[in-house]
This record gives C-alpha cells, structure tokens and sequence, in this order.
C-alpha cells in the first residue's frame, strides 16, 4: 500500500502505466501510485534512475495518459476530458518546464516566451510580458537570441514561458539537471518563490540538495511510491533513498 497524503489540489489515484502507453502489453513501468499533493507547496520526487519518476510526472501533468486510474486537478479528472477540451483544460493550469528547455534558438527571448500563446491564437498584453521578464531577471535579455544565452538563462527563459499565463500548477523534470552550482540555486530560488505566489510545483530530480528545499517528497523505486515525507535535509534523503524497499514491479522509467 502506498502512502497518501491528503491534500490538495493534485491527486492520483491508483495510477498505473504500461511501457508503450495505454492499451500497451507491455512490463509494467507504473503501478498503483496513489498520491496527494499539497496546494501552493513545493513537493519533490526522487529515486534511483528508472524507478519512474518522470512517468509518473508525464502521468499527473496530463503528458502521458495512464494505462490505469485517474488524475485529478483541482477535481477536474483530466484524462476523462475529450482531447480538445483537456489540451484547453491543461493550457489554461499546467505549466511545464524540461531539462532541455525545448526553447528555438533562433529566436529571440520575448519571442520564445510568447511562442506558445501565438501558437494557440491568444495575445498577450505588452505590458504582461514585460512583467514577467522582469521578475525572472531577462529584461534585458529581451531581444537576444536563445542561442546566445547561458545554460541558467535558458532555464530562466522556460520558467518564464511556463509561467506566463499564471497557471495554478507547474512541473518541472529535472530543472537543475544541466546547470551549474549557481544558476541551480538561482532556479530553485524561483521555484521557492512560485509557491509563495500561490503556484503548486512539483519537481521531478536526482538532486539531493534540491529536493532538501522541497515542501514534501515522494520516494520511488521499481515503479511504485514507497514513501511520501514532510521537509528533509539532505542527509536525511539520501538515507530514506538508501534505503528503499524492493517492490518487485519492473520499472523503464526515470
């Protein structure tokens, strides 16, 4: 039995994933993750590599439809939507931001910002974006090509982007995995103050000092949650990670 925090506003009930998706026949890479998240927090889930960390994330954003169970956010069930209605559903509330950045680096700051919104026929209001670059530290960035920018400006550019439309949730895989000592710091400093703002974030990572700033962490191993804790500092993570129970569910994920 996994653990279950009760709390809200992202709950996953019973979820379990096939490798290959749903309807695969496949082992299985997910198995009865039953989860709770709390609102306005930061929560963080760790584990050994494959131990299905990111499906799990690909599953709770709505990224990945689940072979089994439900996700919930903020008691809409997501995956029982119609195509068109969730992708307006998840535009509207999720965030993402990747490890890659996903960002075109011919074009400028501003306009990778904005790429998403353009995309889906909406406009933003000038004085929004400039906003936003400000808060994340890009204002001057603002017309520089993403190619020319650092890895942790990068980073800054795609939390911006995430951010712009002020969604209630964001998810972030691995978010300092390819920064330096200094700009991680920075980006889970923006994180932190997202959930000052009210943003629910959860944050899948291999980052034991990262997870120690997180709110609540979610142990994994083998494709099942073995444990769910309040605020732990490093040492204490990576002794709970050390020992972690062998499920026996077979696992491909990360």
């Amino acid at each position: 039995m996994t653990d279950q925090v009760q709390v809200d506003p992202v709950w996953a009930g019973g979820l379990s994933q096939r490798a290959g998706g749903s309807g695969s026949s496949g082992d299985w890479i997910l198995r009865d993750c039953s989860l709770q998240l709390p609102r306005a927090a930061l929560t963080a889930i760790v584990g050994p590599s494959g131990a299905g960390k990111t499906s799990l994330m690909y599953c709770l954003s709505g990224l990945d439809r689940p072979h089994e169970g439900r996700v919930l956010l903020d008691g809409t069930d997501i995956y029982g939507l119609g195509r068109e209605r969730r992708a307006k559903y998840l535009r509207s509330t999720v965030g993402f931001v990747f490890q890659q950045y996903n960002l075109i680096s011919y074009l400028n700051v501003e306009e990778n910002v904005l790429l998403p919104e353009q995309l889906a026929g909406r406009r933003v209001p000038r004085e929004q974006v400039t906003a936003m670059l400000t808060q994340f530290g890009l204002q001057d960035k603002r017309e520089t090509a993403a190619s020319a920018l650092s890895g942790g400006e990068q980073q800054r550019v795609a939390l911006c982007r995430a951010m712009l439309l002020r969604p209630s949730i964001v998810f972030a895989d691995e978010p300092t995995g390819a920064l330096d000592s200094a700009n991680s710091q920075l980006v889970l400093r923006i994180l932190r103050d997202l959930t000052v703002q009210g943003t629910t974030v959860v944050m899948v990572t291999h980052d034991i000092d990262a997870a120690a700033l997180a709110d609540r962490v979610v142990f994994m191993r083998d494709g099942s949650i073995t444990g769910v804790s309040g605020r732990l500092d490093s040492d204490a993570i990576l002794t709970r990670m050390r020992q972690l129970p062998v499920t026996g569910a077979a696992s491909r994920g990360n």
